[in-house]
């Protein structure tokens, strides 16, 4: 069985496809392959080093020339995945028994997919609550996946209340946290003072950035009490149309309280969330990765939401929501008291949005089920 990973995504996708990499590499019946643009791909190749996979297994897909020439005009990091996927349709179609996206980007794929394979997998990443992909032209587009593995009861929902066939999504668990399972709490600051965690989104229209980011930023500056490690979505300053680094003060890269980090492995790999005391954010869903072990955590309204019955903002009721920052000093500081009467709201929800947290294992549910999907009837 030949199956292939599509990454034609920014790094902070890598972790989600590793572990079920592994999975399925260490099946004899199944040979798999990682399709991805022509790149220096660093990080991949230290995901597979750490977990004794070859390099061998990444198959760089090259552009079309003159959309090099394009895309090096517009200085774009990543190659467009449209014109990837006309250039190399035919390979992908006729190659692969089954192709996993970790995105919705499969549409000009499929409609040139003749008969019933290859099959198409969503392998969902990240859990948040953002309730807003359910429309019509998100179920249609979705609706064309052979099998779309989610996290948990939660994010199963969501397809439900889409009149999606219940066959077509099986809840197999959160592969990123296969990797993390003997993962020791890692250290950035050489004290033992509060670390805590900023996690802003990057779309403006959701995100705590636009409005307070710097404000905040001070007031670490200001209290070295606290360590900082802002480490917004990466989306925030290397999606194309975002943030440039020069809109942040060379001074808050200089604290030494503060650690600044607009997009390394350590903000993909889940190492901030294993090793911040508190966090702070807006809807993110990496809140959720954070409360992998239950701490406070704190939510910015910077956009006078009315959250509390609001689907969107489940994870507000997981820990204080403030309009302002006036409270958070105050907020920071009495922590470990105000954080007791939200432990079992965040272990209720952790079981809710995750399945079997702490006991199974979401890559071998995943390999099992596409072995299960591609098996052909004799």
């Amino acid at each position: 069985m030949k199956i292939g990973i599509i990454h034609f995504d920014d790094i902070h996708i890598i972790p989600h496809f590793i572990a079920p990499v592994k999975e399925m590499y260490a099946d004899p019946e199944i040979e798999v392959d990682i399709l991805t643009f022509e790149g220096e791909h660093k990080f991949l190749k230290e995901c597979l080093n750490n977990h004794n996979l070859p390099a061998e297994i990444i198959k760089e897909l090259p552009t079309y020339f003159y959309r090099k020439i394009i895309e090096k005009l517009k200085s774009r990091r990543i190659p467009s995945p449209l014109y990837l996927f006309k250039k190399h349709a035919d390979y992908l179609l006729n190659r692969y028994d089954a192709l996993i996206f970790n995105d919705i980007n499969h549409e000009y794929l499929y409609r040139h997919k003749k008969g019933e394979y290859p099959k198409f997998v969503l392998l969902m990443h990240g859990a948040g609550d953002g309730e807003y992909l359910i429309g019509e032209t998100y179920k249609q587009t979705v609706g064309k996946f052979d099998l779309i593995t989610t996290s948990g009861q939660k994010v199963t929902e969501f397809f439900k209340r889409m009149q999606l066939p219940e066959t077509q999504v099986k809840i197999c668990g959160y592969q990123k946290f296969d990797l993390i399972k003997d993962k020791e709490k890692p250290v950035f600051f050489d004290n033992d003072k509060p670390v805590i965690l900023y996690n802003p989104h990057f779309k403006p229209e959701l995100s705590s950035w636009y409005k307070y980011g710097l404000e905040i930023l001070e007031f670490f500056a200001q209290n070295p009490q606290f360590n900082l490690i802002f480490a917004p979505h990466i989306n925030l300053f290397n999606k194309r149309g975002f943030l440039k680094p020069d809109v942040i003060p060379k001074k808050y890269f200089n604290a030494p309280n503060i650690r600044i980090d607009l997009g390394s492995k350590h903000a993909v790999n889940m190492d901030y969330t294993l090793s911040a005391d508190i966090y702070l954010g807006d809807v993110s869903s990496q809140i959720y990765e954070f409360l992998y072990k239950p701490r406070p955590a704190v939510f910015i309204d910077a956009h006078h939401i009315d959250w509390q019955e609001n689907p969107h903002y489940k994870h507000w009721h997981l820990g204080e929501v403030i309009p302002h920052l006036l409270p958070l000093s105050n907020l920071l500081e009495t922590a470990p008291d105000w954080q007791q009467k939200y432990l079992e709201k965040q272990r209720e929800m952790m079981e809710y949005t995750f399945n079997n947290l702490y006991k199974s294992t979401a890559s071998l549910c995943i390999t099992q089920a596409l072995k299960e999907l591609t098996r052909k009837s004799t």
